[in-house]
């Protein structure tokens, strides 16, 4: 066996397994999340709306992990005997209806994830349109490339990692980190400016909710666009390394929403009004330090 063959077996092998124990991860997550969400006091349709967001991105999370274990079950044991072995079940099956199935499930659920962010940052930006007009023109382009690579990938023969197939897949990749490090940047630079602002107004753990380590973390899913960027890299350079990559990636699409959907299911999470409430206690702490009456006002989550 050649060795570019075994570095892509072996890539994919440890793509399913980290992938796997996301998943569990993705599951205790969403279980979580929604069990908070139905015993919050939230209207009820804003409750609804995020534990069957969740819920969609969870059911093609598991659409996508059962179509690379179905893949390596047959690759590895049920047609391991075929003539070439499982380098040629592998370069004859990469557009089997399971693996196409689960290239759109993966789509799907980076297309719901990257809206979920752009309105998360329209939000944080105190609902802005002027500055989200950018990363929306570029998450549109990422959706027509998603589509046009889930068409190709599905021809007979079509190789999602040579060829058109390849060339749809980085553009649509290379779009979707572009507009991940662009909301990014746009987020972590709105909490940290309020996180500049807040430290002599909001208590620690007041601070630490809204623009702490955590908060930028989450908010911004710069764990997310860090590995998207890493992908990028590798799908680029055709490197085996690559299909270990995207997996987790994909994995990552779900979990990042998630962890977002539970600061909301908490109550921790930024809302429409919460940088008007900080600007507020911002500008009441001026008005008594200047009267030399000062009091630390507090913002609830």
């Amino acid at each position: 066996m050649a060795s570019t063959e075994l570095a892509t077996e072996r890539a994919l092998y440890i793509g399913i397994t980290i992938s796997t124990v996301i998943y569990g991860g993705n599951l205790f997550l969403y279980v979580y999340s929604t069990y908070m969400l139905m015993t919050s006091s939230k209207p009820m349709q804003r409750r609804l709306f995020y534990a069957c967001f969740g819920g969609l991105l969870f059911l093609l999370l598991t659409v996508s992990s059962a179509s690379n274990a179905a893949f390596g079950e047959l690759m590895w044991i049920e047609r391991r005997n075929n003539p070439g072995g499982p380098p040629a079940f592998f370069a004859a099956n990469l557009a089997a209806w399971y693996n196409a199935f689960g290239t759109a499930a993966d789509c799907a659920s980076n297309i719901l994830t990257d809206g979920l962010l752009l309105y998360r940052c329209y939000i944080i930006w105190g609902s802005s349109l002027r500055v989200i007009i950018i990363p929306a023109i570029i998450y549109l382009g990422s959706i027509s490339m998603a589509v046009m690579m889930v068409i190709e990938s599905a021809m007979p023969m079509s190789d999602l990692w040579q060829g058109l197939a390849a060339q749809f897949g980085i553009s649509w990749v290379a779009l979707t980190v572009s507009f991940n490090v662009i909301v990014t940047a746009l987020i972590t630079f709105r909490l940290l400016l309020f996180h500049h602002r807040v430290q002599f107004v909001l208590t620690n753990v007041q601070r630490n909710v809204y623009t702490g380590t955590v908060a930028i973390l989450v908010e911004s899913t710069l764990p997310f666009t860090v590995l998207g960027i890493v992908y990028l890299a590798t799908y680029i350079q055709n490197a085996p390394s690559a299909i270990a990559v995207g997996i987790v990636w994909g994995t990552f699409v779900v979990l990042t929403p998630q962890l977002i959907i539970l600061r909301v299911a908490t109550g921790i999470a930024w809302s429409r009004d919460t940088g008007s409430k900080i600007t507020q206690t911002i500008t009441h702490f001026d008005h008594s330090s200047s009267s030399g009456n000062i009091n630390m006002i507090k913002v609830n989550p």
